[in-house]
């Protein structure tokens, strides 16, 4: 579990007043809710100067003028009271749910708090928002984390260092969820480098680290990661999250011909059955047959993408991503009907430019002209539009690939300056 009292000490200010703030707060905000002036609340009872006071923490106060807030303000103060006392632990387990890929758990949690009507304007407004930056990146909701991350940040050296570090989290996940560039994965990993786990101790972030580690080709410190975030995983009982990070390790050990992977993918696999956790088992299913595509066998590698397939929600990138890994198996492997695979690739082509994906618009489009055997398009297309892109945005993988499929087209159709000028290109890329 994660221990609460640590992260609500790092929270807390020494002169935070304790309840002579949260009732000056709650007064605070319903006086401005009615649109009444301090004077106006005050009248008959006591000054507008006591008033302020009494919200800024300023002074003490007797429980008689209190109550009679209460009543002009037509509220029942000690019930308002419990339920601002409550508020920092809701917040900590709305994180936890999280975390933990709790899904009721957090719904709920999100719900109560989003029902208390003054939490933005208490000390606790930046964490609740920044809790909701974490909701709505799991709801893949870009727009509004795009706003949220834009307003905190000019303000960030003012709020506590929890949620300093808690800042630096979600920016990191934002850089690895929502973009395919090399340069934003670099930009991930140095913001999550800069977390301090003394004022943030939720090691969970060792495991974007390892992803983002990942995406940029450091498989040895990705693998360390991993292993630091599955450590933590198990010790908190995060099946899931320990799953992930699992896989993570496995994809690190599955370009290593003499390690064998199926036995360890599948054991996973099955755990995903046993707890029902469906997507996790469809990425697993994908990332074996990725590793079956690399060693060559193709049969064992289409019958993990396609049940892979079966298994995700036709939309969004993890979809259209496993579709590519499919349609590639079939063409490399020459499985399953051209003209399926056609419609297949269209689909896919019409999903990633409607989601603005370029990556997969560009790779769809390859994998068209191939089925439809049209090659002067294809490399015409590879030439203009999609290599430069892949070079654009230093997707390294890609790059090798199609560079060699350029070079050999420039070698059979004569296009000696064209090889040459690519051939610079490389070398170039190579000592950088």
């Amino acid at each position: 579990m994660i221990n609460m009292t640590y992260y609500i000490k790092q929270l807390r200010r020494a002169d935070l007043g304790g309840v002579q703030l949260s009732v000056g707060q709650i007064i605070k905000f319903y006086r401005e809710r009615e649109g009444m002036t301090q004077a106006q609340l005050g009248e008959g009872i006591c000054t507008a100067t006591h008033i302020s006071k009494i919200e800024n923490s300023k002074t003490d106060y007797s429980p008689e003028i209190i109550s009679l807030f209460s009543q002009r303000l037509n509220i029942n103060i000690h019930k308002e009271i419990e339920a601002f006392d409550k508020i920092e632990f809701m917040l900590h387990c709305f994180h936890e749910a999280m975390i933990m890929n709790q899904t009721k758990q957090m719904e709920n949690y999100r719900k109560s708090l989003e029902a208390i009507p003054y939490i933005t304007s208490t000390k606790y407004s930046y964490f609740f928002q920044l809790l909701m930056g974490r909701y709505w990146l799991m709801k893949l909701d870009k727009d509004k984390v795009d706003y949220l991350l834009k307003k905190i940040e000019p303000v960030l050296a003012t709020i506590y260092p929890y949620e300093q570090n808690l800042f630096l989290h979600l920016k990191g996940i934002y850089y690895i969820k929502y973009s395919t560039r090399k340069s934003d994965h670099f930009k991930a990993i140095a913001v999550l480098n800069k977390i301090n786990i003394k004022y943030y101790p939720n090691p969970e972030y060792y495991y974007h680290l390892a992803l983002a580690y990942e995406y940029v080709g450091s498989r040895v410190i990705s693998y360390f990661y991993a292993e630091k975030a599955l450590s933590y995983f198990k010790e908190t009982n995060n099946y899931l999250q320990a799953i992930k990070a699992e896989s993570l390790i496995l994809l690190q050990m599955s370009d290593d011909e003499f390690i064998e992977v199926e036995e360890k993918y599948k054991r996973l696999i099955h755990a995903c059955d046993l707890i029902g956790a469906i997507d996790k088992k469809g990425m697993l299913l994908n990332n074996l047959g990725i590793s079956f595509l690399k060693r060559k066998q193709f049969n064992e590698a289409y019958d993990c993408l396609n049940e892979s397939l079966e298994l995700t929600v036709k939309q969004g990138a993890t979809y259209i991503n496993r579709l590519a890994n499919y349609i590639e198996i079939c063409i490399e492997g020459n499985l399953n009907q051209r003209k399926i695979l056609i419609k297949k690739t269209e689909d896919g082509y019409t999903i990633a430019k409607k989601e603005k994906n370029y990556l997969f618009v560009h790779l769809f489009q390859l994998y068209i002209f191939v089925l439809s055997k049209e090659t002067k398009a294809y490399f015409m297309y590879l030439e203009e539009n999609a290599y430069p892109y892949f070079r654009e945005n230093q997707h390294l993988l890609l790059m090798k690939k199609y560079s060699r499929q350029l070079l050999s087209y420039y070698h059979e159709t004569n296009q000696i300056e064209k090889r040459a000028n690519l051939a610079c290109e490389i070398l170039e890329e190579v000592l950088k």
